[in-house]
């Protein structure tokens, strides 16, 4: 095995791609694996999915499509290839358990990963958040100008300049120039728009582009093309028509009243992030593997809510799902005092301290989980004097959730600018308590 980037009494850093690294490790060497790889948040098509999916059961285990992903890195173009989990699920101990953090729009191509790879998939977790930041496009405004006719945004199609392309033909045929035609509709300069081969092109509506038919004369060639792309005259008509665009905007309000209240988006706020839960297979039952292995089980002693000062074995069963504080306060807003005792409760702030967010020569990572929260599984899943591998280490917060709960850990990561953020984390003494809201009420 190569040797280690950085070491401790308890952690193992390890530099190179986590495929390559993983390769490097004995069969059955660790007794958890705790991951927050790369979502796949990218503009990935339909059709990519269903190429990838097909090279991945075809044997091309390794493949990833190309692409981008989270502010634009490369590393989140996909979701980890089902090679990764091969490799997890070899160097796992029998009975050993995976918990792997998704994105709630690519949680389906991890989760198909991780079952190709041979896990039995056991649970999900689901981390609710209000840290999320809505990533939606309002549909308002380019509504607005499309309806006026504007184009500038995206920009005039091909198919606009078709239609107005054939009514400048239609118009010099007939023998009719501009002004003449805005004095058919009563506009001032709107006829430049409607046949213009430059800038600023605009489509008439299907009751002008009628009126324009009969006048001029010419056939029903673009009817289709302008039912598509025609705009309505004023504001005030806005959302009256019968085409794609007026039964949009009947539902938003018309005229001077457009409300942005009753606006149209892209995207919901995100607000969660699951946490697939899943195991190698045990050799046998359960009770045999944890005897021969040590894993298998869930210590969940270890994380269960107290309902008092005290955590004690008659509190409540760790739950499928946790909360932030924020998300905890509008629980028992809405729900009563007790409504979200029954949950683990991690504070965060986005803006956390140099020990959740470590910072080296201005470079820090941009998806840091909660301290507390990676303390938590780390506990659930890893048996006393365990072993746990982070395959994509990013910041370092597993390895530290790991040492602080006196387990060991080995993390790989590929990039070396996030080096010194993990070793950082070790530059300082690693004596914080574990808090957790309803643990330590």
């Amino acid at each position: 095995m190569r040797t280690p980037h950085f070491e401790n009494d308890s952690v193992q850093l390890l530099h190179g791609d986590c495929l390559d690294v993983l390769r490097e490790l004995p069969d059955s060497s660790v007794d958890v694996v705790i991951t927050d790889p790369p979502y796949g948040l990218g503009n990935t098509t339909s059709a990519q999915v269903v190429e990838t999916m097909g090279r991945w059961i075809g044997g091309q285990r390794e493949f990833i499509p190309e692409g981008r992903g989270f502010m634009g890195r490369r590393w989140d173009a996909f979701v980890p290839p089902v090679a990764v989990w091969d490799e997890c699920f070899r160097v796992l101990k029998p009975g050993g358990h995976l918990a792997a953090f998704a994105g709630s729009r690519t949680l389906d191509l991890m989760g198909l990963g991780v079952r190709l790879a041979g896990f039995d998939v056991r649970d999900s977790l689901f981390w609710i958040n209000g840290n999320g930041f809505p990533k939606s496009r309002d549909l308002s405004e380019p509504m607005e100008k499309f309806l006026a006719g504007d184009r500038a945004e995206p920009g005039p199609s091909a198919d606009v300049y078709a239609v107005t392309a054939f009514l400048r033909a239609a118009r010099d045929a007939a023998g009719w120039n501009n002004r003449q035609l805005d004095e058919l509709f009563g506009t001032n300069g709107m006829a430049g728009h409607w046949c213009s081969q430059g800038s600023q092109p605009a489509v008439p509506s299907v009751r002008q582009w009628e009126i324009l038919k009969d006048k001029l004369g010419f056939s029903d060639e673009m009817d289709a093309l302008v039912a598509d792309l025609g705009a309505s005259e004023r504001p005030e008509d806005w959302g009256q028509g019968d085409g794609r665009e007026g039964r949009f905007l009947a539902s938003l309000g018309s005229g001077a009243d457009f409300a942005k209240s009753q606006g149209w988006g892209t995207q919901l706020k995100p607000a969660h992030e699951p946490i697939w839960l899943a195991r190698k297979p045990v050799k046998g039952s359960t009770s045999a593997n944890v005897r021969a292995y040590g894993t298998g089980g869930l210590h969940l002693d270890a994380c269960r809510v107290a309902r008092g000062e005290v955590s004690e074995k008659g509190d409540r069963w760790p739950p499928n799902v946790l909360l932030d504080p924020a998300s905890a306060a509008e629980l028992t807003a809405t729900n009563g005092a007790d409504a979200a005792a029954a949950f683990p409760v991690f504070r965060y702030e986005p803006k956390a301290g140099k020990h959740e967010r470590p910072r080296v020569n201005g470079v820090e990572h941009t998806t840091v989980k909660p301290l507390e929260l990676m303390r938590w599984l780390c506990r659930l899943l890893t048996p006393a004097g365990g072993t746990i591998l982070e395959p994509f280490a990013g910041s370092g917060t597993t390895l530290e959730a790991a040492a602080l709960e006196h387990f060991q850990c080995i993390g790989i990561e590929r990039e070396a600018d996030y080096l010194p953020l993990i070793k950082s984390r070790f530059d300082k003494p690693l004596e914080v308590p574990f808090e957790l809201e309803g643990l330590m009420a």
